[in-house]
């Protein structure tokens, strides 16, 4: 492990922490752990009994999520948090990168976000889920591309990129319309790609519900662990960094979206690189004839 990569685990916050484990725990600590993600504060502030109250499971249900956690018990777990909000606010007090609009070492600071972003994506792979999403990408007849808003980029780039390598792939418009006549089209061999950040979840849950009553495969990609998308998909990546606007995890979403590319290319790589070069042939014929045609004019 490289020192850079060493140095940003170490600086993992307890809620990254939760949400890294959040799929191993109980369904009453899940609520537990939502509450800590969500209003650690409540935490901080509140005993075992009352927090337990708050979000109606039992005060032992608590206390299980804090020997989940690898706590010792209920005083450590505010003990962690409260560490983390003091660390918050140290953060919030400093002066924003972006406030002036001359800043010598911009560029520098947005890339090492970017980085960070990176890193902390790299955390929540699963080595197994990720090898099944690039075979579902190999193998489906038809493959759906759905991101809307700030995660449209993202959603273009996949899109663009199977289909440079032969892949009969639609990416889905941002109108009734359109998503009706896609959604008719599915089937059992048809795989679904979702990138929703939480902004845009309700936009999707409805698409993802139907697709997944028809047997549709789906990959997601979200910007958290407690996704309720996480119901509907078969593999959920998650993307970006703590306190970041949804759209600047679309760095880390296209780093993961190669990535997928990639180990989708390995299972055929002859095939692919074919499909690369005839998609590069074509593209300098087209140039050619352009040329041609405005030479005769």
């Amino acid at each position: 492990m490289n020192f850079m990569k060493e140095e940003f685990i170490k600086k993992m916050s307890f809620s990254d922490e939760v949400k890294k484990r959040f799929i191993r725990l109980s369904r009453g600590q899940r609520k537990v752990a939502q509450l800590v993600i969500e209003n650690p504060h409540v935490v901080a502030t509140h005993i075992a009994s009352e927090v337990g109250k708050i979000i109606g499971v039992s005060e032992s249900t608590v206390i299980r999520f804090c020997y989940a956690m690898d706590l010792s018990g209920y005083s450590e777990l505010q003990e962690r948090i409260r560490k983390d909000l003091s660390e918050t606010e140290k953060v919030a007090t400093k002066e924003p990168i972006y406030a002036g609009k001359k800043h010598e070492y911009l560029f520098s600071e947005v890339m090492n976000g970017d980085v960070a972003s990176i890193l902390n994506t790299i955390q929540y792979v699963d080595a197994d889920s990720f090898q099944k999403a690039t075979l579902y990408l190999h193998k489906a007849n038809d493959i759906y591309v759905l991101g809307f808003r700030q995660c449209a980029p993202t959603a273009s780039y996949l899109t663009s990129i199977l289909e440079n390598l032969g892949k009969k792939v639609t990416q889905i418009k941002f109108n009734v319309e359109d998503i009706l006549k896609q959604m008719n089209k599915m089937d059992k061999d048809s795989l679904l790609f979702v990138i929703a950040y939480d902004s845009v979840l309700e936009d999707v849950l409805t698409i993802a519900k139907i697709a997944k009553n028809k047997n549709v495969k789906l990959i997601a990609i979200t910007n958290s662990t407690i996704s309720p998308l996480r119901d509907y998909a078969e593999i959920n990546f998650v993307v970006g960094a703590q306190k970041q606007f949804a759209f600047e995890g679309n760095t880390a979403a296209n780093s993961i979206t190669h990535a997928l590319i990639e180990g989708m290319m390995i299972l055929n790589r002859n095939d692919y690189r074919k499909c690369l070069k005839c998609d590069t042939l074509l593209h300098y014929d087209f140039n050619l004839l352009e040329k041609q045609s405005a030479a005769t004019k």
